[in-house]
């Protein structure tokens, strides 16, 4: 008695090895994806009041906020920092009058990052017209080279 797919039809096996070369090309392919993805890191407060989104490119890093409608405030520092024992500093300056200018979303690139061999934090510090100063946890962006 012969069984239907017996290796040594032709047929048979150039169906196998079709499968075969499919399924490799669906891993790499999956694999390839995952490489390609930069990585975002974010922080939202639990007011909702924004979205921090930070992300490491090539020569500097990434940090997009996205405001609430109703959100008020003087300016916005972005600060950061490489080492956990430092303190924070500043590296950029929102004031309110850009996010009105520019719409809910605004970009800031820190052009002279710390290096991409240290885990760098990057946090919200909001200054509100009436004097008062609110700090935000931070978003840790981890080293890419060791």
């Amino acid at each position: 008695m012969h069984s239907v797919f017996v290796s040594h039809y032709p047929i048979v096996q150039l169906h196998k090895s079709k499968i075969k070369v499919i399924l490799i090309l669906i891993l790499l392919a999956g694999a390839t994806g995952v490489m390609a993805q930069s990585e975002t890191y974010s922080f939202a407060p639990a007011d909702s009041q924004f979205v921090m989104e930070v992300a490491r490119g090539k020569n500097e890093v990434t940090v997009a906020i996205t405001f609430r409608d109703s959100i008020d405030f003087e300016y916005v520092a972005v600060e950061r920092k490489a080492d956990f024992s430092q303190e924070f500093s500043q590296c950029s300056y929102i004031g309110f009058d850009e996010v009105k200018a520019k719409g809910r979303k605004v970009v800031k690139r820190d052009i002279y990052p710390y290096p991409a061999s240290s885990d760098v934090q990057y946090r919200l510090k909001f200054s509100t017209t009436d004097g008062a100063t609110r700090t935000y946890p931070s978003v840790t962006l981890p080293a890419t080279k060791k």
